[in-house]
């Protein structure tokens, strides 16, 4: 399962009034950053309605014990008949057909700048999967050229693939007739996430993938046996076309690849069904202990009158213990248990910050004093390679950083949970003949220091709209944004 913001937990306080009915109902607690006074968030948990209730729970933030006042609404009546899919041989062959009327056109999918942020890797159905370094351009003009013409990696072959002498950046495998043996292919129920496996709650998601494991690829150097890679063929509704949409290496030399096949969506069993009316969404917000409303008159309805802090003043300071929902961004490895993420568009709003900022994860348990050190240094290896400019090629495609740009660059970072950890700044000039950046940290501030620290990041409103950046110039250009 993915480790999204919004956690899906049994909540023990509430199990009794959420057991009645069959089958079991699911609770989603979904973080809110409002603000809700002491005296305000007690006196809820005395209110009682036909809608629902309230009380105060502990939960853990960024290693804190915080306290928040939750929703708890109402048991509701569920009617739900789960599907129950079995893998059929027909169901597979279906499956097998769709895949083949897809791909087999003898050409190569290629997704630039994906495998640990790093290579192009290249899907000739029938033939094999490949990955090796190229140039933007040569990727953009589609006259793909390897960088290194003797590093073009196989990381595996389809079966019964007639031998040839040196790796192209083509499909290879001639007039030859691509049978696939349904017995090489498992259907199975899962989920894929941007940090690794996890287990699926199958009680929300019926969805089905089916997987072609492939063998015979180059040597790894470290295990002295040929590389192999696991090809998941999805249903992706959202991701429309039909190609690469991950790849990682799941253990040294062990490659897993996920391919999206639209068509495979006219398979109900492939569809993605989450069981919506079995999941009960638990709203919580934080508690100001701080603050008291004496005065206020609660009333059931007063929870809903606090909302989140408007960031329209200040878009960028960061206060302890404040969260996203990483569910909301598309999430790319950078290498080094890093991640950069981008909005996805049914989340973008009228704001150009939110709309086109990157943010930074960090997956690793590190101590908060290495965090600087193994970012910045991931930060300098995957220069010109990973980290977006304000530069566009299409409305979608940015160039990469260039040791010749200078710039200064903001990127909040979060762990894999949505907790806010650090801010980073990155300043270089890029007229200077070296490849040295300037690094700064800036850690969470506490809500009495709020004020201040918006002052002094105002230009994160900057009228360029280009969020990240405070300032970039790339040499060639002659105007700054």
């Amino acid at each position: 399962m993915q480790l999204f913001f919004i956690l899906l937990i049994s909540l023990i306080d509430v199990s009794s009034g959420l057991l009645q009915s069959t089958p079991t109902l699911k609770n989603r607690i979904v973080y809110d950053n409002a603000r809700i006074p002491v005296d305000v968030a007690y006196s809820l948990t005395q209110q009682r309605s036909k809608s629902g209730s309230y009380e105060i729970m502990s939960l853990t933030s960024n290693k804190e014990v915080v306290p928040y006042i939750c929703h708890l609404p109402a048991d509701k009546e569920v009617n739900i008949s789960k599907p129950i899919h079995s893998a059929t041989s027909e169901l597979k062959q279906r499956a097998i057909d769709i895949i083949q009327e897809t791909f087999d056109n003898g050409n190569c999918s290629l997704a630039f700048n994906i495998q640990a942020g790093y290579w192009t890797v290249g899907y000739c159905f029938g033939d094999k999967v490949m990955q090796f370094h190229e140039d933007l351009i040569d990727f953009m003009s589609g006259n793909h050229k390897a960088q290194l013409p003797n590093h073009v990696y196989v990381l595996g072959k389809f079966p019964n693939v007639k031998p040839y002498k040196q790796t192209e950046i083509r499909n290879q495998r001639g007039g030859q007739r691509v049978k696939l043996d349904p017995r090489d292919f498992i259907v199975f129920d899962g989920e894929f996430g941007s940090f690794g496996d996890h287990e699926v709650d199958y009680s929300t998601n019926t969805q089905k993938f089916i997987k072609h494991t492939l063998g015979n690829g180059e040597i790894c150097d470290l295990t002295l046996q040929p590389r192999t890679i696991d090809i998941v063929y999805k249903c992706d509704q959202v991701f429309g076309k039909p190609r690469i949409m991950e790849i990682q290496e799941i253990k040294t030399c062990q490659y897993q690849m996920i391919v999206n096949v639209p068509k495979l969506c006219q398979i109900e069993e492939f569809r993605k069904n989450l069981i919506h009316e079995n999941i009960i969404n638990i709203t919580c917000k934080r508690i100001d202990e701080k603050e008291n409303k004496s005065t206020e008159t609660v009333s059931y309805d007063t929870f809903f009158d606090y909302h989140s802090p408007n960031n329209s003043e200040s878009q960028i300071a960061k206060i302890k213990n404040e969260k996203i929902d990483l569910n909301q961004f598309h999430i790319n490895p950078i290498g080094d248990g890093f991640y950069l993420g981008s909005l996805k568009e049914e989340y973008k709003t009228d704001l150009p910050y939110w709309n086109t900022r990157v943010i930074a994860m960090n997956s690793n348990q590190i101590d908060d004093k290495d965090l600087l050190n193994r970012f910045g240094k991931l930060f300098l290896n995957a220069m010109e390679r990973k980290f977006p400019s304000p530069v566009m090629i299409t409305d979608n495609i940015a160039t990469t950083l260039q040791w010749n740009d200078s710039f200064i660059y903001w990127i909040e970072m979060f762990d894999i949970f949505g907790n806010y950890i650090a801010l980073f700044k990155m300043a270089r000039d890029g007229k200077v003949d070296n490849h040295e950046v300037e690094f700064h940290k800036i850690n969470a501030v506490n809500e009495e220091n709020l004020m201040g620290f918006n002052s002094d990041l105002s230009y994160f409103n900057h009228p360029n709209k280009n969020w990240n950046f405070e300032f970039f110039k790339r040499n060639q250009e002659s105007s700054s944004i």
